[in-house]
């Protein structure tokens, strides 16, 4: 087998193990001997380390997880000229940097992120004319204009398009690889209306009712706005300045196709017995869990499926839940579905939440019933109480935005039900 048929997996710079494409593009992954050997830590909980490879159905979901999806993979792939349905290919273009602490780089090749190449910081208009060209192009082609010579590559998993930068004293800069990005940037969303200043306030709203939440800020460079998130996934203080990381999906071994609990992906009680299995100490995550799944509720978040949560596999205290991240409000747009992504205790229409859904949700998380009810009732209570500082705390171009009145609404029309629905008597 060729070199052009391998590619050697990182992870925190260390060769963790080979991916290799086989016929009709299927895959296999296999630990190096040294890793397995030395017991090193295993890239995913679906992929633990052994000597024996893992077939295609094994190891594919993981890899297939590293990579953007729908039409963002799609313009990605149209411009590299490779099949989107190809992530043997993919990731040989874009594996150079990855979420959490993998690499992925042809075997026999150079190490990724050793571009000797210092970052290129970006004026106001440079970031300007970069976010403009967006919708007609795909950002990771721009970035791989930037220089002679090319760019970085990077690879961030998700349906929006985002990509990995450096923030220095609200500078934005693009690196090859070294150091590593710190921050993600999210341009508005195409046909979704104010979609920055939606998710900016949802978020600045978890962390004001004490959610362990992304750090984010809305922007604005040369008339155009960004969201720039804190990516959780670095830190001064990890070995590589990477913690590892994956989705719910790839850790139960599920491709990002079902990620949907109605296309046969993951459901609240999965999601329970990933956390109360693995994670090391899964008490605190579960209520940690439970938490995020109503305030997903309260903010009318119903895109809140598998891949929006993920858990760090290194760091301080791991394993464990990661922060929260992509939390926007999506039924306050007409036409999209009404529907939560996950079933509360059965019950997936938010207007029918009853108190028997939440017992039921408990059944599923594998608590009591009056610890749930008793977190939907202090949740939203918190945040009735956060809603206009959170907005306070956007910046001022922000804070008058309709959409932000409209989330405000929805959030306190959903606080209405749930509240009725944790008030009402066991079993109503």
């Amino acid at each position: 087998m060729s070199d052009g048929d391998r590619l050697d997996v990182y992870l925190h710079g260390r060769v963790a193990g080979v991916l290799e494409r086989r016929s009709q593009a299927r895959l296999t992954f296999a630990y190096e001997g040294g890793w397995v050997a030395s017991e090193g830590p295993p890239l995913s909980l679906s992929l633990p380390v052994r000597a024996e490879p893992f077939e295609h159905e094994e190891c594919a979901p993981f890899f297939e997880g590293l990579l953007p999806e729908g039409d963002f993979l799609k313009a990605i792939a149209r411009t590299l000229h490779v099949s989107a349905t190809n992530p043997f290919q993919l990731l040989t273009e874009l594996g150079g940097e990855c979420a959490g602490a993998i690499s992925v780089a042809p075997s026999g090749g150079p190490e990724p992120g050793q571009d000797p190449r210092p970052p290129r910081w970006l004026s106001e208009e440079e970031l300007g004319a970069l976010l403009r060209e967006l919708p007609q192009r795909p950002l990771i082609a721009v970035i791989d204009e930037v220089e002679d010579g090319g760019g970085f590559r990077l690879s961030l998993a998700g349906a929006q398009d985002k990509v990995g930068v450096l923030d220095e004293n609200g500078r934005i800069g693009l690196s090859h690889g070294k150091p590593p990005t710190t921050e993600i940037l999210k341009p508005p969303i195409p046909r979704v209306e104010e979609s920055v200043a939606n998710e900016a306030f949802c978020m600045m709203l978890a962390a004001q009712v004490d959610l362990d939440v992304a750090a984010a800020s809305p922007r604005l460079a040369d008339s155009h706005e960004y969201l720039l998130v804190h990516r959780y996934d670095r830190s001064e203080e990890a070995v590589d300045g990477r913690i590892h990381q994956e989705d719910f999906c790839q850790a139960l071994g599920l491709a990002p196709a079902v990620k949907y609990e109605r296309e046969g992906g993951p459901n609240v009680a999965d999601c329970m017995d990933l956390i109360r299995r693995n994670f090391s100490a899964p008490a605190r995550d579960l209520t940690a869990f439970l938490d995020a799944l109503l305030f997903n509720f309260l903010i009318a978040n119903h895109d809140a499926h598998a891949k929006n949560y993920s858990l760090l596999l290194d760091g301080p205290g791991s394993i464990r839940l990661a922060p929260l991240y992509d939390l926007i409000s999506t039924a306050v747009y007409p036409g999209t579905d009404r529907k939560l992504a996950m079933r509360y205790g059965g019950e997936n229409r938010p207007e029918y939440l009853r108190g028997r859904h939440l017992d039921r949700l408990a059944q599923d998380l594998a608590v009591k019933p009056a610890l749930v009810r008793r977190r939907a009732l202090a949740l939203r209570e918190r945040m009735e109480v956060a809603l206009e500082e959170a907005r306070r705390l956007l910046p001022l171009e922000f804070q008058d935005r309709p959409i932000v009145e409209r989330v405000i609404e929805m959030a306190r029309e959903r606080g209405e039900m749930l509240e009725r629905g944790a008030s009402e008597g066991a079993g109503s």
